[in-house]
């Protein structure tokens, strides 16, 4: 198994049956717009196959998952 499909099952295998409609990809100093969602989950890079614990400052490198505007997103 190589290393993309190891993410992508450990992605699927967090989200559970949360299944999003929406991705967005959030830029440096756009981390409100995440901390914003409702029910939100956060899943670090680091514990994602193939990504990299974030070296930058102000990037948290996280994948976060919730609401906003009645849509499942992350």
């Amino acid at each position: 198994m190589t290393i993309h499909y190891e993410a992508a099952e450990k992605i699927r295998e967090w989200l559970g049956d949360r299944s999003p409609l929406i991705s967005i990809t959030l830029g440096s100093g756009l981390g409100s717009i995440a901390d914003a969602l409702d029910g939100r989950d956060v899943l670090r890079y680091e514990f994602i196959p193939g990504f990299s614990r974030s070296t930058v400052d102000g990037h948290l490198g996280r994948l976060v998952s919730g609401r906003m505007g009645g849509k499942k997103s992350w």
